[in-house]
């Protein structure tokens, strides 16, 4: 049996593929496990084995790989390794979410973009170690993300009004969605609302008034691409392996407006990557590395 793991902000994926090749898939609210504040809290990874430990007959010789939100750099997905490996005595591998897009996606190196609840590029460099760029989080980064469209779309309305321009749709479709009547109290009531769920929910919005036309909304998701095409472009000037960049997440996947964006922009700034979007579940990279998995001895490769 292999068991394989795509852990989201807010949604976790199982796979589980038995000897005979049959699949269970299982999708799970992240919350369901992750009680306590971020990965390590306390009772997290017990929680996420009990969601499968059941299903597997011999857990000593299965091996189990675990792409995880939240794991954005080496030490942090060695300590997070750290904490399964004391609850889990077969063949183990932790890496970033993102990683699992290179080996769902096929056998060359390639560089892997996440856009979702979070953002993040991921690559590896000659000796196989990780490149790193971006994905320090929902409040202060993770650009084309769904709460970072909606911090970055709140900003430009509220620049929009200091610079006296009118109102246009996704202004009003802001103020409409938090429930006020005027900008300074959107401010304030967004700011009191600062929460990665409350913040990606309005992101929705962005994209629907970008449709109807508005400039605003354009620019938030026009600057969002641009950023993240900069992030791929350095990720492979650092070293990151590949000419080809595979992207998966809700909303790079949900908003062919950004997917197109980012590929026009990463055509400028480096026109020897191109841009493909992943056609099968991340998860599916987890069982493919899971096949190659045979020691549990051997700690995690971040």
């Amino acid at each position: 049996m292999l068991v394989g793991i795509d852990v989201g902000g807010t949604k976790t994926h199982l796979a589980l593929e038995d000897g005979g090749g049959s699949l269970d898939h299982r999708v799970v609210a992240t919350s369901v496990w992750q009680q306590e504040p971020g990965l390590f809290g306390d009772g997290n990874v017990e929680r996420l084995i009990d969601l499968f430990r059941d299903d597997v007959p011999d857990p000593g010789s299965t091996p189990l790989v675990i792409g995880a939100h939240g794991c954005d750099s080496a030490e942090l997905v060695a300590r997070f390794d750290a904490l399964v490996r004391d609850r889990w005595s077969g063949p183990l591998l932790v890496l970033n979410d993102a990683q699992l897009l290179a080996p769902a996606y096929g056998p060359e190196p390639a560089i892997c973009l996440i856009v979702g609840t979070g953002s993040i590029v991921i690559g590896r460099d000659d000796a196989g170690d990780p490149v790193y760029v971006g994905g320090h989080g929902w409040l202060l980064d993770d650009y084309g993300s769904a709460p970072g469209i909606t911090r970055e779309a709140v900003r430009a309305v509220l620049r929009a009004a200091d610079e006296g321009r009118p109102r246009d749709d996704l202004t009003e479709a802001l103020l409409g969605h938090f429930g006020v009547d005027h900008v300074v109290e959107l401010a304030v009531q967004v700011t009191a609302a600062a929460d990665i769920a409350v913040w990606a929910e309005p992101a929705r919005l962005v994209f629907a008034c970008a449709d109807s036309g508005s400039a605003i909304a354009l620019s938030v998701i026009e600057d969002a691409a641009e950023r993240l095409a900069r992030d791929l472009a350095l990720a492979r000037a650092r070293g990151a392996r590949g000419t080809t960049a595979v992207a998966a997440g809700g909303v790079v996947t949900n908003q062919p407006r950004l997917f197109e964006s980012v590929a026009r922009h990463l055509s400028t700034y480096d026109p020897e990557l191109h841009l493909e979007l992943l056609t099968v579940a991340p998860v599916m990279g987890a069982l493919e590395l899971a096949r190659h998995l045979t020691s549990p001895l051997e700690p995690s490769r971040p």
